[in-house]
């Protein structure tokens, strides 16, 4: 299968959401499949619960399911590649205003995007990971290491320590909100 011949994936966004997680792009496994963070070897499902911010146990096949959670998800570009860096970054950079009219519509309490490389694309500029200073359409902005199995720069309690603190920031604004 081609990359042109793959779909991309719905968003997953309701107003008041809690936390909305920015992608870079789907993956050929997640566009094959049809569900976000799809490949076997991606942490992503198995951090969000881990860390909290789910109370039950989910896979791929329940992304549907994520607002119940008060969970969104999205992406900033929605064609589908191997990676990000099949991404130019002006294209990156285009996705920039269609996800902040999706923040803006539905006002989550934090939006974080999973990876440095995603923020940048998103902002145009380099972060650290964590917490951010801006905010964008009012929510407050933290960046997770990317799950993808290509980010093995992080171990998973690495990034779990990032997706508890994401936690505590989510808990800190509901309570705010």
């Amino acid at each position: 299968m081609t990359t042109s011949a793959l779909r991309t994936l719905p968003d997953y966004l309701v107003s008041g959401l809690d936390l909305v997680f920015v992608g870079a792009n789907p993956g050929i496994t997640s566009s094959e499949q049809g569900h976000y963070y799809a490949h076997p070897q991606n942490g992503f499902w198995k951090l969000l619960h881990r860390s909290g911010l789910v109370d039950e146990t989910l896979t791929p096949t329940d992304d549907v399911r994520i607002v119940e959670f008060g969970v969104g998800l999205t992406d900033l570009v929605k064609r589908p590649t191997r990676g990000i860096n099949d991404l130019s970054h002006s294209e990156r950079r285009s996705g920039a205003p269609a996800v902040l009219a999706k923040l803006e519509a539905c006002q989550p309490h934090v939006v974080c995007f999973n990876g440095k490389e995603v923020y940048r694309g998103y902002t145009g500029h380099p972060c650290q990971l964590g917490e951010q200073r801006e905010r964008i359409a009012g929510a407050r902005v933290f960046v997770v290491p990317s799950t993808s199995p290509r980010n093995a720069r992080w171990s998973f309690d690495e990034k779990l320590d990032y997706f508890r603190q994401l936690k505590r920031l989510v808990d800190r604004e509901r309570r705010r909100g």
